[in-house]
């Protein structure tokens, strides 16, 4: 499951304590189903809830929330559009007045293509990108290299891979 690995190098880009602490990341599935049908191909869809455990977390909430929206608008866009505006889950313990044990409940989706080979030999496995919802934030544009709220720096990375390059063209 590409997800998974791919939240993995979204946060540590995002959040620094986890390139000198990566232990206090945990990332697993929960409630892993197959969708697939009888068809002309192999083709199925993974679904799944991931689980995103950061221990021993020192920082504001939003320093995770926000990193957290930017990758579901790239990974999984339609959480964006549910009609309870609630794309994920979260509970939280608080160890002490700095630090949490925070937990994050996703559920996602993966369509897997199956494509047989035309010699016969096998099969090509795909993973097609999630479809565009390039105005699920209409009007804005971001780097993601940084994340505010309101005038405070919340997050930061020079990571060149962590950056979305919005698909919304700036308002003239």
């Amino acid at each position: 499951m590409r997800k998974a690995d791919s939240l993995r190098q979204w946060l540590t880009a995002f959040l620094p304590e986890l390139k000198t602490h990566p232990d206090r990341l945990h990332i697993y599935v929960e409630g892993g189903q197959v969708a697939a049908r009888r068809s002309a191909t192999l083709s199925f869809v993974y679904r799944y809830t991931l689980k995103v455990g950061l221990w021993e977390f020192a920082g504001d909430a939003d320093a995770i929330m926000v990193p957290m929206l930017a990758w579901i608008e790239k990974e999984q866009p339609q959480l964006l559009r549910r009609d309870d505006a609630q794309p994920f889950e979260f509970e939280a313990e608080l160890l002490d007045s700095e630090m949490s044990d925070i937990l994050l409940s996703i559920d996602l989706t993966e369509t897997v293509l199956v494509v047989p080979r035309p010699d016969g030999s096998g099969y090509d496995v795909q993973h097609p990108p999630e479809p565009d919802f390039g105005d699920a934030f209409d009007g804005v544009t971001a780097s993601f290299l940084q994340g505010f709220g309101n005038v405070d720096l919340l997050v930061e990375t020079d990571d060149p891979d962590a950056v979305l390059t919005p698909a919304i063209p700036p308002i003239a």
